[in-house]
């Protein structure tokens, strides 16, 4: 079991090849959930979308939830979402790592349909005095501009392999 803190999701850029929009662009967004929290990027255009630098979502982390799952979906006026693909991470690896910058392999219906491009931080409620931290505005202040994906995070190939117990179950 891993020790609480805060979880900071940065998403980066998505290669799909999944078109769900068959007139127009799609409008892809990614769906982060961690524990019972469940948020939500702005949307981005196109099957190569980049999201826009600095943007983040922030969970708070109990030390007990298992995966951060993504899931990529197509927004549509008057109609459902369309749910283009998903994948995971394991959290717990997260919390021990403290950061992460990793292309996360994107399935729809056992098809690998593309990967999304994320940059992931892990930061310890203790030593924080308990106040919040995470919430006080941490990634507002460019943390996450600074290029982890630059600075070689994440090349060891972390939530490459998933076991049969992540919520894709996908290897």
């Amino acid at each position: 079991m891993s020790v609480a803190g805060y979880i900071y999701v940065y998403p980066r850029s998505a290669n799909l090849r999944r078109n769900t929009d068959i007139v127009g662009s799609m409008e892809p967004y990614v769906r982060v959930t961690v524990g019972n929290e469940i948020k939500n990027s702005q949307r981005a255009s196109g099957l190569n979308p980049q999201w826009r630098s600095g943007e983040y979502i922030a969970f708070n982390y109990r030390g007990n939830e298992d995966w951060i799952t993504f899931e990529v979906y197509d927004y549509d006026v008057g109609s459902a979402d369309d749910l283009v693909g998903g994948g995971c991470f394991d959290a717990e690896i997260l919390a021990s790592v403290k950061r992460v910058s990793q292309w996360i392999p994107l399935w729809h219906r056992g098809q690998q349909i593309g990967e999304l491009y994320v940059d992931l931080e892990f930061v310890p409620a203790s030593g924080y005095g308990g106040q919040g931290y995470g919430q006080q505005g941490y990634g507002q202040q460019g943390y996450g501009q600074q290029g982890y994906g630059q600075q070689g995070y994440g090349q060891q190939g972390y939530g490459q392999q998933y076991g049969s117990q992540s919520p894709y179950g996908y290897r």
